[in-house]
């Protein structure tokens, strides 16, 4: 079973592509990739900003933000990995 450390552990890149590749799934809930479509996006917003942080206040502030954010996916993604790896009857 993937245990929580072992997610916190993944660079944010890596959540952010379990995110992609979770709101492309036809056999997930609509609600489940709708909201995992928003946190890469929200991702993608942080990391690639229209208009880089112009100073360390501000790359601090964004590091925070993308800190929360991969706490978020975490706690969001965890459930479905789990069962997608559960043993099938």
């Amino acid at each position: 079973m993937i245990r929580k450390q072992e997610l916190e552990a993944l660079d944010s890149v890596f959540l952010a592509l379990m995110c992609k590749k979770m709101s492309q799934d036809e056999s997930a809930a609509q609600d489940a990739r709708e909201q995992a479509r928003k946190f890469k996006e929200e991702w993608i917003h942080l990391t690639e900003p229209a208009v880089p942080p112009g100073s360390e206040k501000e790359l601090n502030q964004v590091k925070k933000q993308l800190d929360d954010l991969r706490a978020r996916m975490v706690d969001f993604l965890l459930p479905y990995i789990q069962a997608s790896f559960a043993p099938r009857s």
